[in-house]
């Protein structure tokens, strides 16, 4: 896909310096607090202070607008793009589709394993193989089993053509449990080379500081579905050898592409506690010990927010925003400050959410497209240096994020 709004600016024969000092200018918003999803309490221990005023940038501020790229998708919940510029979305039912330029391909791609699909459950994550250009390589994550016992795979496949081959589950989590809903889902590469998966409790709470138990944790695994020798756990009779982090509640989002070496994930807390988190190995990060949220009859789950030995999130939200995904913008089509931006879906918020991190902190918050498009799934950087966010719907829609006709207005010489 072509870099549309770079291209026009050469074509206008604007110095890319203006345009981005043009974008800053615009790029500005005013408080507005009256949008939360739920009203809650704030915590009682205060161990932590969010930075101040996350502003809301009025569509007024936001010089940019969304295009549909393709409609009729139905549950979507995951993007990718391929070498070449395809784009694969993932349908909860278990359909995986292509985009080609701004064509929804009528085909989906055959040899999709079959997924328990019912409530949150069913096809979720596509990966590519950073090396796709040699070995053709796509891992998928989806639910397995029934809703008495259904568990989370991995499966690694070859894209041959439109249709996958050498289909290999190479993880599956433990043990079966019940449960159709917050069961995480999201997989990354990290710095390492090395598999991330996020797994959620599944409303299981107690899961989450088992160490026998994947649920409510991170595992890590080698590209073939072994362990890693220097996993935190290996060689303990306690705790199951894949675990990297724990004391996790319904992680929705995970990235190892940062160029910091580090490990990032976003986790959706209960009524209030959503939380960014920066992944450490055998870190435990507290749920249901310590939370900023408190149960949807605002009943109390934890009096802490912190405690010794738990680490504490970079970034919370009270109330909760729903936080679905999570990449990091690298991009040309924004402005220069965007570059190594968080960007998050939000699914309550109805937003999309950015946050500009300066040694490990958030140090600003701002939030864009105020039900605009509804519930935001999935967030992801084409190649072309666009915005991709795709809709949680049943009849949902693809968007791309693209300047205005103003904006592309005010950009021309005078």
């Amino acid at each position: 896909m072509e870099n549309r709004t770079l291209a026009l600016g050469r074509r206008l024969g604007i110095h890319s310096g203006f345009v981005t000092a043009l974008f800053a200018a615009l790029l500005l918003g005013t408080p507005d607090v009256s949008r939360a999803e739920i009203g809650s309490d704030e915590p009682r221990v205060d161990a932590l202070q969010p930075p101040e005023d996350p502003r809301d940038v009025a569509d007024k501020d936001f010089p940019y607008e969304l295009r549909k790229v393709a409609d009729k998708l139905e549950s979507p919940w995951s993007m990718a793009f391929l070498p070449d510029g395809r784009m694969l979305v993932t349908e909860r039912p278990g359909r995986l589709r292509v985009v080609i330029g701004d064509q929804l391909q009528s085909q989906p791609i055959s040899g999709v394993p079959t997924v328990l699909c019912c409530s949150h459950s069913g096809l979720l994550d596509v990966l590519v193989d950073p090396d796709f250009s040699d070995n053709h390589r796509l891992f998928l994550t989806y639910m397995h089993g029934t809703a008495e016992a259904g568990t989370i795979r991995i499966m690694s496949a070859t894209l041959d053509g439109n249709s996958l081959i050498d289909n290999r589950v190479i993880f599956e989590s433990r043990p079966a449990a019940k449960g159709l809903d917050q069961i995480g889902g999201r997989l990354a590469f990290g710095p390492d080379h090395k598999l991330y998966l996020t797994i959620g409790d599944r409303f299981q709470m107690e899961r989450a500081q088992n160490l026998l138990d994947d649920g409510g944790k991170i595992i890590r695994i080698n590209v073939d579905g072994s362990i890693p020798e220097d996993n935190p756990f290996v060689g303990r009779p306690d705790a199951l050898p894949e675990i990297y982090s724990y004391g996790h509640r319904n992680p929705q989002g995970i990235i190892g592409n940062v160029g910091d070496g580090q490990i990032w994930a976003i986790e959706q807390g209960p009524k209030g506690g959503d939380e960014l988190n920066l992944i450490k190995a055998g870190g435990n990060y507290g749920w249901p010990l310590v939370t900023y949220g408190t149960n949807y009859d605002e009943t109390i789950i934890s009096d802490k927010t912190s405690a010794p030995g738990l680490i504490d999130p970079v970034h919370y939200w009270v109330p909760s925003v729903a936080a679905a995904s999570l990449v990091s913008y690298y991009g040309n089509i924004m402005p220069d400050d965007w570059r190594g931006d968080f960007l998050i879906g939000s699914l309550a918020g109805e937003c999309l959410i950015r946050l500009h991190i300066d040694s490990g902190r958030v140090v600003k918050e701002e939030r864009y497209l105020h039900h605009t498009m509804g519930r935001i799934r999935d967030v992801a950087i084409g190649p072309d240096g666009y915005i991709y966010l795709l809709q949680d719907s049943s009849e949902a829609a693809l968007f791309r994020l693209e300047p205005t006709t103003d904006l592309l207005a005010r950009m021309k010489p005078q």
